[in-house]
């Protein structure tokens, strides 16, 4: 992480020098080699609104971002997120920015204030904003995340998971 951070509001854009981290399942793999992730793993669902969730890698590292994935529970549930079966794409946002469908790549922190057990504050959460027209067009999705895809497969993140272990006891008050 870097000292050197600008003081950055809700919605600013992100530096186009800069990546943000995808994290994504393990499980979901290409179809034709099973070495790197699906493409559906960068593709939005309904309920996202045209913003794919990233975490800003100024503010954090591979380590804490899964630490805080799995310090949260899962929906409508007192159960945690299990985080071991997680890894995590780096994308660059001026890559991002090539794409005429992708409006910005901005700051979007996530403060649960009190505390509480389940939810976790993330400084470095950041969303990916797409177009309403790339929603829309069925055609054009497919290509988009496809080299969306095909830039992440080759920047594939180290975690170091002994840390991550000892940050997500930390994060679920086991210690």
């Amino acid at each position: 992480m870097d000292e050197n951070i600008p003081d950055l509001s809700t919605g600013t854009s992100l530096p186009k020098e800069d990546d943000v981290y995808r994290i994504v399942l393990v499980t979901q793999r290409d179809r034709k080699n099973k070495s790197i992730p699906a493409v559906s793993c960068f593709s939005l669902s309904p309920q996202d609104q045209n913003k794919l969730s990233v975490d800003w890698s100024k503010m954090t590292t591979p380590e804490v971002s899964i630490a805080r994935f799995g310090a949260m529970y899962k929906f409508h549930s007192t159960d945690f997120k299990p985080y071991d079966n997680r890894e995590i794409y780096a994308l660059n946002i001026d890559f991002l920015h090539s794409f005429t469908v992708i409006e910005d790549v901005v700051h979007d922190p996530i403060c649960i204030n009190p505390p509480e057990l389940g939810s976790v504050s993330n400084p470095a959460h950041s969303l990916i904003v797409f177009s309403a027209a790339f929603k829309s067009d069925q055609a054009m999705q497919p290509e988009v995340l496809l080299k969306i895809r095909d830039h992440a497969k080759d920047r594939k993140v180290e975690i170091d998971w002994e840390k991550t272990e000892q940050l997500v006891k930390k994060l679920r008050k086991e210690e």
